[in-house]
């Protein structure tokens, strides 16, 4: 196309040299290469002119004008291709071609703006053969942000607001969305992919874990500016900024759901000049576990013995699956005998792998259910085609995209998630006074995985939840087991559709050159539809006692070997073969279900915008601005269920013959806002702008559903003081920033204030033979309840040195939460009725971010650059449901506890463990015992030797429970003798103080960059500084489940043993099930620390040489390969949990997940993937 540019620009004079030039390049006759040309030349392009009003004044104009023709170039000389130059006030331009060269017809001594993305626009007078420099662009503070329905220099924001490097972010990184790419690209700005399952959504907060206790604390993500429910939709090709909105001064414009932030993603629209460019990008990615997942083999059941060893109880050991002494010998045999020989999956054998002694199994062979379950190395691809262009003053935009992403689960029949993307994008000045622009977005994202019919107890989760002795991934001759590989390969395929269409018209009226109103008006349709389905399934059930092996009539014998004699052997025993529904499904019957939701959203933004400048030198700049924003919805859902499948695999509600079960839901919602902004700025150093916003809400009476929000801000360009030209070699620009901004918040469900009489169906049969009609107790309601009030406080400073190659950025904020939305006091359980909600909450959230960046190039060419950002954020409860109880008597377990920091753990201090010599032994080499008198209760212990001893009695039974070498000693923060929890107040919490934090600290990133001739390489660090959390399930507490869960290698091979006293962890214990016992307390040493550090991304890649490409018609070619979370440092110990893992968290369940056990989910993944980028 930069060829067609070429031709279009020049007169026929230069058309012939052209072809004269193409024929040689490209060895043809001038016959040939004019046909070619002349195919080339029905391609429609745009020959740039200047807008005249009629043929008599361009027939005048035209005479008045000269060609000029010249060159662009960087500092380094080369071609600055694609640089646009147009004639100041019109639309006559052009573009520079490979070369750097361009030619255009215009007045003699006009004035010339050049441009290109990532340089300095230059502004010169036409002059023929002229050659224009332009520098590199080191985040030049020109760069236009986009912001609250509008754009701004960077220069002169005062708001908390950051813009995102689209490209450096997101090209060339095998992510599956747009947020998972953000991660780490904005300071403040906290994403969390708590788990590998594809398709899900990354949780994204600004500023801070949580907002509001009953709303919600997420931002606003917008697409053009219109809500979209979630960022999974959007084509990262499609997108041409991301701006994130922090502070209220910034987003209060946006009205009560911008409350938390918002993120802003404009979608690209059509280049300007004469020019269509065509770009086409692909990703070959695979996926592999992020972590190794190491569970305990041999040395997990001898922690299991040396459990039931340690609780004196009686052997054999274990639940299901038995363990004693000579089982545990032998399993070590079979290891040493058939480790090498059989396979995983290779089917189980009586005599050889297990054995059955007519009470108790008892197993020998070790199974990998992490080689069964998970799949390595999943592939995924992505396809981006797009399109854009301009003919006239018309521009336009296509885009395709196309996302195949296979899951991790190995034995599915289908796991994966598929999303499609289309875009187009329409933009048409019809004149000077009135542009139309129209867009239409379609996203359709399907995931399909397998269906076992519940989130509480997935096949994930029993993947950890049994000792190696349980069978996986084997059958037994012609048959298989039950077991969570064998489900998830027997059920059938459930899927989610979600599909998102927005349509967008608009326009642009000019009535002045300074002063404009637009209108836009968007209709979104959002769809979801989700089919699932449970079966019984049918296979041995190895859970409980074995039956005898029987084939026609005759016991079958079998030898140590597993194989079947004629006489001799052992009598075989087998897993009786049963028909079975999962144990978590509640309904009790196969079935086939359906789930659909309609959502409907009419969305008007209509704002009129007005320019005024006064004084010398136009010093006096304002900009005013009023509008209004009103989103109308509506939504509509079902949900129908259908028993008694007759055809299992093709489950359809046609051919179900049982019982069936239908609900349905429907609501309307509504918001309307009128804001307005003043922007003064005065010579370019003094910067004030003032919001004032007036929301309505139908969630609230409507004598309290409208509220004003008003925000201010201020900023002082310093360096632009003529005191300070001396230091500008040095620092290049200066600018100190505040605002302040309050925001309404509406995130809470909208039947607060109506009392709701609920009713339904109870379990009881009436004398008709129906089910009863129940209805329970009217919910009490606060008829004052209104709007959450969010103010934030910001300070903040933007510096850059020596010619704006370093830049520095800092920002301190406090964001509180007035009228916070939470519970009353509580009243008594004889009302009926819990305590109604109200605005009766504060609470506060104190932060700070700081950014750095860096870009230079050297003289040969080399260019390089750095950035890096730190943030950290902490919140406070200043008044919670419990403000009027005293301080002393507020409990401990209540995490909204007026004062207390949010996510703060209370537990013990973690001493050591006890050893031997902490114990004084008798002449029968036993622990001798002592009675003491805790709490005025007298307890038998074992006896210390420390002159002044602190007794642990509160977590001992005085009988085999007491407190021995290798269990965990606290320290007395008291110092009273003791270790206790106290009353589990304020006043009095014992020996328990804060220990840790659950919320994610000091989250950190930096990138380094590097570019020259034609090779480019990046790499980028995300991490956290610190956050711990107290885990639940095994993979997180030795011992949970020591009777027969999975063990971590990480617990079963440094846990205390006499031949081990340096051990970490505590001696062999079981908890059975439980996540604290004994002295497996909430303490400090085994909290689980989820601070780490990942190299997020290592990308290299080559872009082939201009004077390559020019010959077959292409602007751009790029090969790259690129590492996502190839590599992650933490301080889990080797633990198989992701540091990023939410405990009880999924797609599907984002509360309970698997039991709330933590690490109990699809892995977390990386990817290896290689990509190829063409422009046209």
């Amino acid at each position: 196309m930069l060829i067609l540019q070429t031709i279009n620009n020049n007169n026929s004079n230069q058309v012939d040299l052209f072809m004269d030039r193409f024929a040689r390049n490209f060895n043809l006759s001038s016959g040939a290469a004019a046909i070619v040309v002349a195919c080339f030349l029905t391609v429609p392009c745009h020959k740039a002119t200047a807008e005249t009003p009629s043929a008599v004044q361009a027939e005048v104009t035209a005479q008045q004008n000269i060609d000029i023709s010249g060159r662009i170039v960087d500092q380094n000389g080369q071609p600055v291709i694609g640089a646009s130059l147009f004639q100041q006030g019109t639309n006559n331009g052009t573009v520079a071609d490979v070369d750097g060269r361009f030619s255009i017809n215009v007045p003699n001594g006009a004035s010339l703006k050049v441009s290109c993305l990532g340089y300095q626009d230059v502004i010169v007078t036409a002059r023929n053969g002229m050659t224009i420099m332009m520098k590199e662009d080191n985040e030049v503070l020109s760069e236009v942000v986009v912001v609250g329905y509008g754009a701004q220099k960077r220069a002169d924001i005062t708001g908390a607001v950051a813009s995102v490097d689209v490209g450096k972010t997101l090209e060339s990184r095998p992510i599956a969305d747009v947020g998972r790419g953000l991660q780490g690209a904005v300071p403040g700005m906290n994403i969390v992919i708590p788990t590998g399952e594809v398709g899900s959504d990354p949780l994204i907060k600004i500023r801070g874990q949580i907002g509001s206790i009953n709303g919600g604390s997420s931002p606003l993500i917008l697409l053009d500016n219109v809500e979209i429910p979630s960022i999974q939709l959007v084509n990262p090709n499609d997108i041409q900024s991301i701006t994130v909105l922090k502070d209220a001064a910034s987003a209060s414009i946006y009205g009560s759901k911008a409350a938390f932030g918002v993120v802003l993603i404009t979608t690209k629209n059509g280049t300007r000049g004469p020019k269509l460019q065509v770009s086409y990008s692909n990703n070959f990615s695979w996926q592999n576990p992020a972590k190794e997942i190491n569970i305990g083999g041999i040395e997990a059941l001898e922690y299991t013995y040396d459990a039931q060893v340690n609780r004196e109880s009686p052997m054999p050991a274990g639940g299901f699956w038995r363990i004693d002494e000579n089982s545990l010998e032998k399993a070590r045999q079979w290891q040493e005998k058939y480790g090498d020989t059989v396979a995983w999956n290779d089917p189980i054998l009586y005599g050889r792998d297990w054995y059955y002694d007519g009470a108790n199994k008892y197993g020998y062979r070790l199974y990998d259910g992490v080689r069964a379950m998970v799949r390595e190395w999943a592939p995924s691809m992505t396809h981006t085609l797009s399109v854009t262009g301009s003919k006239d003053n018309t521009s336009f935009n296509i885009g395709l995209g196309y996302l195949d992403q296979s899951g991790m689960t190995k034995p599915a029949k289908v796991d994966d998630f598929k999303r499609y993307n289309a875009s187009f994008g329409f933009t048409s000045e019809v004149n000077k006074y009135l542009t139309l622009r129209a867009s239409a977005i379609y996203s359709d994202r399907y995931k399909r995985y397998p269906g076992v019919g519940t989130t509480s107890a997935d096949p994930w989760l029993y993947l950890y939840r049994w000792s190696p002795l349980f069978p996986i991934g084997v059958m037994e001759r012609d048959h298989y087991l039950q077991e969570p590989a064998y489900e998830m390969m027997a059920g059938n395929t459930d899927s989610l559709r979600n599909k998102y269409f927005n349509m967008n018209l608009g326009m642009t009226i000019n009535f002045t050159e300074n002063w404009n109103f637009q209108f836009d008006y968007t209709y979104d349709r959002q769809m979801t539809d989700r089919n699932n389905s449970v079966v019984y399934f049918e296979a041995g059930q190895h859970w409980y006692s074995p039956t005898a092996w029987v084939e026609n009539g005759s016991q079958v014998y079998v030898n140590e070997e597993g194989q079947v004699v004629e006489s001799g052997g052992m009598p075989a025993y087998t897993f009786p073969v049963k028909r079975y529904l999962n144990s978590n499904i509640s309904e009790g019957s196969d079935y086939v279900g359906n789930y659909s939701r309609n959502d409907d959203n009419n969305t008007i933004n209509a704002y009129t915008t007005y320019h005024l400048a006064l004084g010398e030198d136009n010093r006096h700049d304002f900009k005013f601005m009023l509008g209004m924003n009103l989103v109308a919805g509506k939504w509509s859902s079902y949900t129908v269920r259908k028993n008694g499948l007759t055809v299992p695999d093709n489950p359809q509600f046609a051919t179900a013959t049982g019982d069936q079960f239908a609900d349905g839901s429907r609501d309307w919602s509504g918001r309307l806002g009128f804001f307005g902004r003043v922007n003064y700025s005065f010579g370019n150093r003094y910067f004030v702008e003032a919001n004032l916003r007036r929301d309505g809400s139908h969630k609230f009476p409507t004598d309290l559903q409208w509220k004003w929000f008003p925000s201010f801000s201020a900023g002082w360009i310093f360096t632009n003081e003529s005191f300070l030209e001396p230091v500008k070699p040095v620092l290049s620009f200066g600018k100190i920033r505040a605002s302040w901004g309050s925001v309404g918040d509406q995130s809470v469900s909208s039947n607060l204030y109506k009392s709701i009489l609920a009713g339904g169906q109870s379990s009881w049969i009436g004398g008709n033979g129906q089910k009863v009609t129940k209805y329970d107790t009217p919910s009490l309601v606060d008829s004052d309840i209104t709007w959450q009030m969010i103010e934030t406080l910001d300070f903040g400073t933007d510096l850059r040195f020596w010619d704006n190659r370093i830049g520095l950025t800092f920002d301190w904020y406090r964001r509180d939460t007035k009228n916070m939305i939470i519970p009353g006091e509580t009243l008594p359980s004889t009302l009926g009725d819990s305590a109604p909600k109200g605005n009766y909450g504060n609470l506060r959230t104190n932060g700070w971010e700081i950014a750095f960046d860096f870009s230079h190039r050297f003289s040969n060419g080399l260019g390089v650059n750095f950035t890096a950002s730190l943030a950290d954020a902490t919140t406070k409860i200043t008044k919670g449901a419990d403000w009027a109880t005293p301080w002393e008597d507020r409990l401990l377990s209540n995490a909204y506890s007026t004062g207390r920091r949010y996510g703060d753990i209370y537990g013990y201090v973690t001493d050591r463990l006890f050893q031997k010599d902490d114990f004084v032994y008798g002449a029968d080499g036993r622990i001798e015992r002592v009675n003491v008198i805790y709490r005025g209760t007298i307890h038998s212990t074992n006896k210390q030797t420390a002159k002044y001893p602190v007794y642990q009695v509160q977590f001992e039974n005085g009988d085999k429970l007491v407190c021995s070498p290798g269990d965990v000693k606290f320290v007395d923060i008291d110092g009273d003798g003791y270790i206790s929890s106290g009353s589990g107040t304020n006043g009095d919490p014992g020996d328990r103080v804060v220990i840790g934090n659950t919320t994610p600290r000091y989250e950190y990133s930096f990138r380094l960059g590097t570019d020259w001739k034609g090779f480019d390489f990046s790499i980028f660090f995300q991490g956290i500084g610190q956050r711990k959390i107290w885990g639940g399930g095994q993979l997180a507490i030795p011992g949970y489940s020591a009777k027969e869960g999975a063990l971590p290698k990480t617990f079963t091979t440094d846990y205390w043993r006499e031949d081990r006293t340096d051990a970490f962890y505590p001696r062999a214990w079981d908890l059975g099930g439980a996540n604290t016992g004994f002295t497996m307390q909430v303490q400090s040493k085994y909290l689980l620390n989820m601070a780490y550090l990942r190299i997020k991304n290592i990308t290299l890649g080559y872009s082939l040489p201009q004077k390559l490409l020019r010959k077959v018609c292409l602007s751009q070619v790029r090969a790259y390969v690129s590492l996502e979370n190839f590599f992650t440092f933490d301080h889990l110990r080797g633990l198989p949990i992701d540091p990023e893992a939410i405990t009880g968290y999924s797609m599907f369940n984002t509360t309970s997940y698997n039991l709330t056990r933590t690490g109990v989910g699809t892995p977390t993944f990386k990817s290896a993937s290689v990509g190829l980028q063409l422009t046209f």
